[in-house]
């Protein structure tokens, strides 16, 4: 940094001891500034086998950023026994995370800790893709069963979270014949967003690049936070084959620190319902959502076009999907 310019964040490492007596080798992120005395979160970014803490390190710094120097939260990166430098001597990660839990309280005491992601794919294999100078793309493969086919879908978590409900859905969506292709977007948006904040352009870019490793065109499901850009990579894609909106979209695409929006129309999700036409679009209420949610779905089903449909569920799972998929199929028929 130039002289007299003060550090954007402070980086430890260090060490935890595990109860079966192994290191895991860690870093944590946090303001310059900030005591442990004064830390009220920690948010614990993990790594998935057989990646290493350098694949999320990036994700913690940029969120310390964003969040500026006067956040009290903490962002811990740290390597999976087996990878990087940490020891290796079984498969058993809950020891990892529960070491990292004890330690957060030991050191901070009685602070939020929160897991953004889970340790291993039981279904699947997990990829990078470089897309940019310093810009990977984190991304999960679950084959279709049966014959190899072009079938695709495109599966866009909640930001910061693809779970194992998560990984469930996508398993039973590969049973019926479909390759599925998953992401955490948040992880893509805060490696995307190092250099600059990002445009539809830059989005759109990427997103092509990340197209070429589909076997087939996509259809394009988001969980909520993720429809906004699901809807943005759908519309401004004319190979994706439709889309499916979960909830909330419009907030996923308002963060400061990721997206440029000095323009405030530059980002409206109305824009994205309405190109996205002849192609078929399922917004969708679960049973999560909040009067606004209703309001803004409602909104995007009156600015999109025919075919399109408006869906409110109980619960979202991959028998409901499925049948969203097969309409999707049938060009919204």
């Amino acid at each position: 940094m130039p002289n007299g310019t003060p550090p954007a964040y402070t980086e430890e490492q260090f060490g935890v001891l595990t109860d079966d007596g192994l290191y895991l080798d860690c870093v944590l992120v946090r303001p310059p500034d900030l005591r442990d005395e004064d830390l009220t979160g920690l948010r614990v970014w993990v790594p998935k086998l057989p990646l290493t803490k350098v694949s999320v390190l990036a994700c913690a710094r940029k969120e310390v950023l964003g969040a500026g120097v006067n956040s009290r939260i903490g962002h811990l990166a740290f390597d999976l026994r087996g990878t990087g430098e940490s020891d290796f001597r079984d498969a058993h990660y809950d020891h990892d995370l529960k070491a990292i839990r004890l330690w957060a309280e030991e050191r901070f005491g009685q602070v939020e800790v929160r897991y953004y992601g889970t340790p291993t794919l039981s279904r699947g294999r997990v990829f990078q893709l470089p897309l940019r100078p310093n810009v990977l793309l984190e991304h999960y493969l679950i084959d279709a069963a049966g014959d190899p086919t072009r079938r695709c879908l495109l599966y866009l978590a909640t930001y910061g979270n693809f779970n194992l409900p998560d990984e469930a859905i996508c398993w039973e969506l590969a049973q019926a014949g479909f390759h599925v292709v998953a992401v955490d977007p948040w992880r893509y948006l805060l490696h995307a967003s190092l250099g600059e904040r990002l445009t539809p352009g830059v989005l759109l870019d990427d997103f092509r690049l990340f197209m070429e490793t589909f076997p087939g065109p996509p259809i394009v499901i988001s969980q909520p936070t993720a429809g906004g850009l699901g809807l943005l990579w759908a519309a401004g894609t004319p190979e994706v084959r439709g889309a499916i909106v979960i909830g909330r979209a419009q907030v996923g695409l308002r963060a400061p620190h990721i997206f440029d929006n000095g323009n405030p129309h530059t980002f409206f999700t109305g824009r994205f319902a309405a190109r996205l036409s002849p192609r078929p679009l399922a917004l969708v209420l679960d049973g999560r959502a909040r009067r606004e949610d209703a309001d803004e779905l409602a909104a995007l089903y009156q600015a999109s076009l025919p075919p399109h449909r408006l869906e409110k569920v109980k619960r979202v799972d991959a028998e409901f999907l499925g049948q969203l998929v097969a309409w999707i199929d049938s060009g919204g028929a």
